[in-house]
This record gives C-alpha cells, structure tokens and sequence, in this order.
C-alpha cells in the first residue's frame, strides 16, 4: 500500500488550489455569474448594478468613495454616471457644507429599479447559501468583512 503523506500531496497540488485569494476570487465569480447574467439580459451592467446596489434606498456618496465601493476606477464610473443621470437614475447634488463637492443618489426610479435588482440579489444569495447554517453565512460575512476592513 502507498500511503501519500500531506506534504506530498500538498506539491502536487497547484498554488492556485490552496491559495485564499485565488479561491476567494473563484467563489466570487463562480457566485456572481448567475446573477450578473441575470441583470445583463435584463440591459444593466455589472458596473450598473454596483453603482444602484450601493446608493440603495436612499445613500449620499461622492464620486471617489462611489468608485471605491463599486470596485470601479474613478473616471469609468464617471462616465457611467453621466449616462445614468441623462436616463434619469441616479443624480448629482451639491453637498450641503461644501458646494464644490459633489454626492451622487438614485432618483424615484432609480430607485424603484435598484429594490427590484435587490429582490433578485438577495434570492440569488439565499439560493447559493443554502447549503449553508445562518451560524456559517454570518461566520464567513465577518471574516471576509474583517479581510475588506483598511
């Protein structure tokens, strides 16, 4: 009998197979795929479903703290803004303390348009996570939000 010990095993296995950020990467694709079909049959882009998941209901955010949160570089979600305001989604107002800044938010529709992405989102999860105990989903929301902390 050939018994293989862990560290043989662990060589033949590719870094890639036992590397966190790869696998985290992985899951995150192999879970947003559906759903990010989903939307895009529906003519809305990732990017734009980030932007309305992120200011749904009713969030302020400036342009810069927008792109960070959409995983979007600053001047792509600049333009796609500029054609989500032309289509009456979303809206840019002057900050109350500085008139120079700038916030971004859903309009009514938008809004409206986001709850029902929402809808989807959130049965999309419950779908994927339900092999899983309440305890494990909330066990792994911390840690992954303690890996997103700066």
């Amino acid at each position: 009998m050939n018994v293989v010990s862990d560290a043989q095993e662990a060589d033949t296995a590719s870094f890639v197979d036992d590397y966190l950020l790869y696998m985290m990467a992985q899951a995150s694709h192999a879970a947003s795929s559906a759903f990010h079909r989903q939307i895009e049959a529906m003519g809305t882009s990732v990017t734009t479903w980030r932007i309305m998941a992120c200011l749904y209901p009713d969030r302020q955010m400036n342009v810069g703290e927008l792109a960070a949160k959409c995983l979007t570089k600053q001047p792509t979600l600049t333009r796609r803004l500029d054609r989500l305001c032309a289509e009456g989604v979303t809206e840019r107002v002057h900050a109350d303390r500085d008139r120079r800044g700038v916030l971004v938010s859903l309009t009514p529709e938008g809004r409206e348009t986001a709850g029902q992405f929402i809808t989807m989102a959130r049965a999309h999860e419950a779908e994927i996570l339900d092999a899983f105990s309440d305890g494990e989903i909330a066990a792994f929301k911390r840690v992954l939000s303690a890996l997103s902390a700066p």
